[in-house]
């Protein structure tokens, strides 16, 4: 009888040791960039290498879990090095995309996160932007524009060309301020940000000012020292790629 009771408080201790060891599930966090929570949207140049970083950051459950990541759905003429990855997090991996003479547009693609503890996967839908490499190209030629200032709104067409630089365009006729009238706009394709450092243009005009920019399109809020028809103002400018 001893041996028995003896056998069966064994039995309990060992059971309530392996529910103690339970696995719990792996809490983490995936993104691409070190400035943002989530995944975020990619810019490929239409021919040439992008590299994107992926973070996996531990938060709590089972320490030896192991995340891998695994991208699909890529369309033909992207290609991705690795196209999977795994580790214990917390970690950072890098995954190399390759373009050549890739059509320009929006590709969507899904980065999906499976770990052993969890029975279904994590899917992240993000899309690959392919554009230039130089995305002031993307609005060279004619341009229409609505503007909308302090006083007035009106509408008027602008010319884009080479500004000198990579990611640099030059509109003439920027606010339709006339012909003599030249801007530098600068683009960041990593954000999709447009910014104008404050700039004497032709007519005399102190002009600077920030905005955002899609693949035809440009909005614009800037401010004027002067016009034409001398007041200043402050203006919202959209451009769009005819």
């Amino acid at each position: 009888m001893r041996k028995i009771v003896l056998f069966l408080l064994t039995s309990c201790v060992l059971y309530a040791s392996c529910e103690k060891i339970q696995k719990q599930p792996l809490n983490y966090t995936v993104t691409n960039d070190a400035n943002v929570s989530g995944v975020y949207d990619v810019y490929l140049p239409d021919t040439g290498v992008y590299t994107m970083s992926a973070l996996v950051k531990f938060l709590n459950g089972y320490p030896e879990d192991s995340v891998m990541l695994v991208f699909s759905s890529l369309p033909q003429g992207i290609k991705v090095t690795p196209d999977s990855f795994s580790a214990v997090p917390t970690y950072t991996t890098n995954f190399t995309f390759y373009t050549n003479h890739m059509a320009h547009g929006t590709y969507q693609v899904a980065l999906t996160a499976y770990t052993p503890t969890q029975v279904v996967p994590r899917v992240y839908n993000l899309n690959l932007i392919v554009v230039s490499p130089d995305a002031g190209a993307l609005f060279y030629g004619s341009l229409s524009d609505s503007n909308a200032c302090t006083a007035r709104n009106y509408k008027f067409g602008a010319t884009g060309t080479y500004g000198g630089q990579t990611n640099v365009l030059n509109i003439n006729n920027f606010g339709g301020y006339g012909t003599n009238v030249n801007v530098l706009v600068y683009f960041n394709q990593q954000d999709n940000t447009i910014s104008i450092p404050s700039q004497i243009c032709g007519n005399g005009s102190t002009v600077s000012g920030t905005g955002t920019f899609t693949l035809t399109q440009m909005i614009i809020n800037y401010s004027a020292t002067s016009t034409p028809t001398n007041p200043a103002e402050n203006c919202t400018s959209i451009y769009t790629k005819l």
